[in-house]
């Protein structure tokens, strides 16, 4: 782990540590080799460990890309320049890009749809996950193991040229006032549903589906209203008072991160 949190700071400089369960929320630490067993145990128990650089103008991260896109992102069977690549679980990577200039979210949009990247993982404050833990995603465990996250390459040294785009001013609407807007033009938000953001497990897919509905400016009592009529498995949460208080919990914890 030292050697691997020794790149990770030549690469994004100052960084941090994430630690997040769906049901708790996500706080961050400082990275230190003292603070690994803690994180290993954390892991353990369940809870993902990821990791963000604390300027984030300049990186672009791209989620789920499969191997067979992996490919877009070398030159000639080499990574271009500026990559960190971490392979997720089996086949599947995670891909840092750090650009020679600052990049506004809604540019980072554009580069996300463009790498065909997923789209549900916006730029906004965005985690990707620390290698050297454990994917602890329901949907990966094979006889009580979970996959392993790997560093596969990291290019400290040069940094990538990233075209400008001309965004228009629609596009511009920074995320955090979409949450304080309580009425939607729907014409101009493209329909989402809770399947879209199958994460593996119900509170990961009801997590990931809260930031992407808070994100589009969607009311809260509104997105309250589509978790309980779109969520179908509530044995761990029996009972209104009981789904209420998860409601309550799991909107809270996303805006915690929205307006941070």
């Amino acid at each position: 782990m030292d050697r691997i949190f020794k790149k990770l700071e030549r690469y994004f400089g100052a960084w941090m540590i994430g630690i997040m369960n769906p049901d708790r929320g996500l706080w961050s630490i400082e990275p230190s080799m003292d603070r690994v067993g803690y994180l290993k145990a954390m892991n353990a128990k369940g809870y993902h460990i990821f990791m963000k650089p604390e300027n984030e103008e300049r990186f672009l991260l791209l989620d789920d890309i499969p191997d067979n896109r992996l490919k877009f992102q070398k030159y000639h069977g080499r990574y271009r320049s500026g990559r960190l690549v971490v392979e997720t679980s089996p086949r599947n990577f995670q891909v840092w890009i750090k650009s020679d200039r600052k990049i506004s979210n809604p540019e980072k949009r554009y580069w996300i749809n463009f790498f065909n990247s997923d789209p549900a993982c916006d730029p906004n404050r965005r985690w990707g996950r620390c290698p050297g833990f454990r994917n602890r995603k329901d949907k990966y465990e094979k006889k009580g193991q979970y996959p392993l996250s790997r560093l596969i390459w990291v290019d400290w040294q040069k940094v990538a040229k990233i075209p400008k785009v001309d965004i228009s001013k629609e596009e511009k609407t920074p995320p955090k006032a979409l949450v304080r807007i309580k009425s939607v033009n729907r014409k101009m938000t493209t329909p989402i549903k809770r399947s879209d953001y199958d994460r593996g497990g119900e509170s990961e897919t009801d997590f990931s589906y809260v930031l992407a509905l808070l994100r589009r400016g969607f009311d809260i009592d509104e997105i309250k209203g589509r978790l309980l009529s779109e969520r179908s498995d509530w044995t761990h949460h029996k009972g209104e008072k009981r789904q209420a208080a998860y409601l309550e919990r799991t909107v809270r914890r996303a805006l915690e991160i929205i307006n941070a």
